[in-house]
Formats: structure tokens, sequence, C-alpha cells
């Protein structure tokens, strides 16, 4: 005996045709109901429900469709509903927060943490900086805290920020000094015209004598020396 044939498949696109037929029915079919039973004649009815930012006024009776009014000023609905009156916009920003959305007919109020702050824990706390060394990644927004990383080689960050990433190191060769200081995570290269510092001392009152004795200081600031060798070059230099 032969089998029954089996209808044939639709075809992919009439997937989305079929969706768009049943979406136009909804729409047609118009506004959501809830049942309702009349006081006066103990019936109970099938009554539309009233759009967002209305309330029902008056349900509906037998020979009388529902009867909605605009929300007061200060309250809300934010959906389809049958609530005998709006709610009310009880949404108050707090001290660290400022108003996203006001409160409209169809909307409570919402509120955001203020600039400089993200929200955590139903708190908004302020954007922590990146200490020196780290530098940030991603800075801090309305929902999230400041994304730091410690700084590549070649790169510093030399003060605690929330907005300021890590900067490359200056460039001594390129701008014709000689390099002093080498830079590290948390500061930048230091430079110098004094030439052949260290290993040269310029003759007293000549004309680079300021600036190798300021590159001295700033090389001996950045040497991890103990106190006592400190005085004892203090006194060499003395001399």
């Amino acid at each position: 005996m032969r089998a029954p044939e089996r209808p044939p498949l639709a075809p992919p696109w009439a997937l989305p045709a079929l969706l768009l037929a049943l979406a136009v029915r909804g729409t047609a079919a118009g506004a959501p109901t809830y049942r309702w039973r009349d006081r006066d004649t103990r019936e109970w009815l099938e009554c539309s429900q009233c759009p967002p930012g209305t309330f029902v006024q008056r349900p509906c009776g037998r020979d009388s469709p529902t009867a909605c009014s605009a929300c007061p000023q200060r309250h809300y609905t934010q959906f389809w509903n049958y609530l005998e009156r709006c709610r009310y916009c009880n949404v108050i920003c707090g001290e660290r927060e400022e108003e996203a959305q006001p409160c409209t007919a169809t909307h409570n109020r919402a509120c955001r943490c203020r600039t400089g702050h993200f929200a955590h824990a139903g708190f908004c706390l302020e954007h922590a900086p990146c200490p020196p060394g780290t530098g940030v990644v991603a800075p801090g927004t309305p929902s999230q805290n400041t994304q730091c990383q410690p700084c590549p080689p070649g790169t510093f960050s030399a003060s605690s920020s929330s907005s300021e990433r890590c900067q490359p190191h200056r460039n001594c060769t390129a701008l014709g000094l000689a390099l002093n200081v080498p830079g590290s995570s948390s500061h930048d290269a230091l430079c110098t015209s004094c030439r052949g510092f260290p290993l040269s001392r310029p003759e007293p009152g000549g004309p680079e004598t300021e600036e190798c004795e300021r590159a001295l200081i700033n090389f001996v600031a950045f040497q991890d020396i103990p106190f006592r060798k400190l005085l004892r070059l203090q006194q060499v230099g003395d001399r």
C-alpha cells in the first residue's frame, strides 16, 4: 500500500510573512482587555485596558467602552493597565545622582550617578584614580569604575589620576641632550645639557656649572642610596 504523501514544507521566506500576518492580526484585535464584573447587573464583561499615560476613570458597561483619563501631574502609568489611579513618581535622586529622565505621564523619574561616579550595590561611588606607575585603560562610566593597568616599558605615569593614560618617556637624544636619569614606570626620563656628567666635573664658575649641579642633584635624588652615604657624598662634593 502506498504511503500518503506528506504536505510540502513551507519555504524559508514564508515564516517572516506568517509572523507579519500575526502581528497585523494582533494590532487589529485592539487593546488588551481585562475581566470586570458590573456592579449593577453582576454581569462579567470583557473591558479594554487603558494605554500608558492614562488610567481607568470608568470601567466598561454592556453598551459603553472603558473611559480612560490622562494621569495628573507627577503621576504615571508605564504600560497598558486597568488601574483606578496612576502611580506617583516616587523616585528621588540622591546627593551623588542626577536626573537621567524626568517624571512623565508614561515613566517614573530615573536617576544616574553624577559625572565622576559609578553605581555599585545601590550607591554612587567616586571613580578611583590610577596610582603612579599605572595608567587609565578605560575611563570610569556611570556603571563602571576606572580601569587601570601598569605602565608598559618606555612609558610612565607620575601622579594619581582617573583620566590620564601612560605617557612615553622623554627622548633625550632627539632633543640633543644627554640622558641623566632613565625613566621608570612612575617618572619621566631626565635629560641634561651637562656634557660628560657624571664622569667629569665642570670648572667652577663655568657656563655649565649650574646645569651640572642640577643634574647631580637629580641623579642622586633618584638613586636608592642610604642616608649616611648621601651625607658622605655631600661632604666629598663640598671639598
